[in-house]
């Protein structure tokens, strides 16, 4: 039996320009982008085949893979089955912020697991999020450098790194490093 199976992976760098792990996107054809509206499928299905099928050694050379959850995947305890030294657990945006999720999330971080928050924005809604993140990822193409600015300025007293998403330019990332992100992604 005959199968294929779509992955993307974009590439995370740290400060000295340094491989530091990739997100791993789900695919469903040869297209480069998202086009399934199933959050939860497509997170099942990226860490059965970034780890199971294909295995992160081939994946990521053992680096951290980085992989959106969605609110039903966390509720699933779906991570717990997946080594914590690998998986990053980046919480999207789109989560709505509740009692049970800040739960699950102190949970994940006690075992051991990284978390990132997805295009973060600052509100006061994440506020009891941020003592158990690890990496705060902001869209720099969805920011202002006002914004940046901010969410430095509000986090840099936690032991918070900053990953710039999209950059796109060494302008960019000229910027981001002055404004002390410390990771990087972008085509």
């Amino acid at each position: 039996m005959n199968f294929a199976i779509f992955i993307a992976r974009q590439p995370i760098f740290n400060r000295h320009k340094e491989l530091y792990g990739y997100e791993i996107l789900f695919r469903n054809g040869f297209e480069n982008f998202y086009t399934t509206l199933d959050g939860d499928s497509s997170t099942s299905k990226t860490l059965i085949n970034s780890f199971l099928v294909i295995g992160t050694d081939s994946l990521t050379g053992g680096r951290r893979a980085f992989i959106n959850f969605t609110e039903e995947t966390l509720r699933s305890n779906l991570a717990f089955f997946f080594p914590k030294e690998v998986l990053t657990i980046e919480i999207l945006e789109t989560i709505p912020i509740t009692d049970e999720i800040i739960l699950i999330v102190r949970k994940l971080k006690s075992q051991g697991y990284k978390i990132a928050l997805d295009d973060f924005v600052f509100s006061d809604e994440y506020r009891e999020l941020l003592p158990f993140a690890d990496i705060i990822k902001v869209d720099f193409l969805n920011t202002t450098t006002f914004e940046r600015i901010r969410i430095h300025n509000e986090t840099s007293h936690l032991n918070i790194k900053l990953l710039a998403e999209k950059i796109e330019t060494y302008e960019d990332f000229h910027e981001a490093l002055s404004l002390g992100y410390y990771y990087f992604q972008g085509f």
